[in-house]
């Protein structure tokens, strides 16, 4: 056997002993409960459990994303899954963007996915994300290149799911595999699409509806479910009566 290929041979070997050391002192480390506060919080964490694909939609503050990355970490350090994808489909706010950051490919989604890290990272720890995103197996993707993707034994979360055209819903859904769950969160309210007249939820909820297709589930949140502050309640319902017209 040629020295570069045992060379390989030992490098490969030495990666994997190193990911069961890591795994299993990880898997040591108690998961933190998270107990649903409302209806709809218990209804969104059930259909986690029993459902391949499942949309959250409804007003910011619910918990949507938080929920959905506390059940994937429990699914990442179970050893249920490999791999956690996330994904955000992310517009500059109000088209106003500090421009280009610069480093690779990480670096420059980052800024995008803080909220969703820094949820893991809360529930498995800031050095086992560190580790899980320089080894990829929690990959902060972008929606241009799931093409040609197969998600297998992987949680794939998709923030700000509101904002997805109709080709991001459609790449997302055929991309689905064996052992993958699929979350997809948005507000479908109105005031925080920013694709007017366009909503991505909206868009998936009909296409299953309209051909019967099983294996999703659709959680609608309202402003009971509200959990962030009573300030956030009372803009909320004011800016959606904002967009219906006002009183």
């Amino acid at each position: 056997m040629k020295r570069t290929q045992r060379n390989k041979i030992d490098q490969v070997k030495s990666a994997e002993r190193t990911m069961k050391t890591i795994s299993e002192r990880f898997k040591d480390k108690p998961y933190p409960n998270l107990l649903p506060k409302t209806e709809n919080q218990s209804l969104f964490l059930n259909a986690m459990r029993k459902y391949t694909l499942v949309a959250a939609a409804g007003t910011a503050g619910v918990g949507k994303t938080l929920l959905a990355c506390w059940y994937a970490g429990k699914l990442l350090q179970d050893g249920t899954i490999k791999k956690i994808v996330l994904l955000r489909a992310y517009q500059p706010l109000a088209n106003r963007t500090a421009g280009l950051v610069p480093g690779d490919a990480n670096q420059k989604l980052m800024p995008h996915y803080i909220q969703m890290v820094e949820y893991l990272k809360d529930f498995i720890g800031k050095g086992a994300v560190e580790y899980h995103i320089e080894n990829g197996t929690i990959e902060i993707a972008s929606l241009e290149t799931i093409r040609g993707r197969n998600w297998e034994d992987s949680c794939v979360i998709i923030d700000e799911s509101q904002n997805l055209v109709q080709a991001e819903v459609q790449a997302i859904t055929t991309r689905i595999g064996d052992n993958c769950k699929v979350f997809m969160c948005g507000d479908n309210s109105g005031f925080q699409n920013d694709k007017k007249g366009f909503c991505g939820l909206n868009y998936l909820r009909s296409i299953c509806y309209k051909y019967s297709i099983q294996d999703c589930a659709f959680v609608q949140f309202n402003h009971d479910d509200i959990q962030r502050s009573g300030i956030v309640r009372d803009f909320v319902i004011a800016y959606e009566q904002e967009l219906k017209g006002g009183n």
